[in-house]
């Protein structure tokens, strides 16, 4: 029942994040259609197991990730279904991120990619300091990068592969999201949450529960905001610790 619910819901909001993440020129992943021995490559790459090391192919194309905003609920990164490699044809992106001109490998280490996103995460650091991202460059914070390891992604095995076709059909590609109902783990109060990850100032309400102060939740929500610029210098500027998952 559960999985019914997730797959309409996902569609709709890849739908609309496509449209809010990208101009009315680009909101198609795929304009002319992926050929279809590219098409059966990423849905075997979804329902084969994840790789366990991350290898040269996936480290350029983590590198060039596109870093989006899903709209759900309050909001949270994602990794562009519409250009996860930032605008123009993910495919060819794809060839040349790998060096490459076999189309049906770079689908799948494009999906392999997306998939150890949320590892990566975890398997790489990146220091403090001032990060170029765009035209504005962006300060980086060991908050951000607590924050970044907090992060609950939902598992691209929700979709199920009838799902996947269906965003591909769309010019989707089927990439992961950080919960943005639950984004740092349990609690849909998610300030509370960041809080706790952070080691900042919490005290108990009478019906028992955890509570921060009115301002400490304001400071909260726009560092919430700022994770998705956080992950994007990320993908772009960190290195890896180690490449086994």
């Amino acid at each position: 029942m559960m999985q019914r619910l997730i797959q309409p819901m996902r569609r709709q909001l890849l739908r609309l994040a496509g449209t809010l993440l990208c101009s009315p020129m680009l909101v198609r992943a795929a304009e002319r259609g992926l050929p279809g021995a590219v098409r059966r490559r990423v849905l075997a790459t979804l329902d084969a197991p994840l790789p366990k090391v991350l290898n040269v192919h996936h480290l350029a194309l983590i590198q060039r990730f596109n870093i989006g905003w899903s709209p759900v609920e309050s909001g949270a990164p994602m990794l562009n279904p519409a250009h996860p490699l930032g605008a123009g044809d993910t495919l060819a992106l794809a060839m040349q991120a790998i060096g490459g001109k076999d189309a049906a490998l770079a689908a799948q280490r494009l999906m392999e990619a997306a998939q150890l996103l949320p590892h990566f995460v975890q398997m790489a650091n990146l220091k403090p300091g001032s990060y170029a991202n765009g035209k504005t460059p962006f300060t980086f914070t060991t908050r951000h990068l607590q924050l970044l390891r907090q992060q609950s992604w939902l598992p691209l095995e929700m979709l199920g592969m009838g799902a996947a076709e269906d965003y591909l059909a769309e010019g989707y590609w089927p990439t992961p999201a950080v919960d943005g109902k639950r984004p740092y783990g349990n609690f849909t109060n998610y300030p509370v949450e960041m809080a706790q990850a952070l080691g900042l100032p919490l005290h108990h309400q009478a019906d028992g529960s955890l509570a921060i102060t009115p301002t400490l939740r304001e400071e909260l929500k726009t560092l919430h905001q700022q994770t998705q610029a956080a992950l994007q210098v990320f993908v772009r500027q960190a290195g890896l610790m180690r490449n086994t998952v």
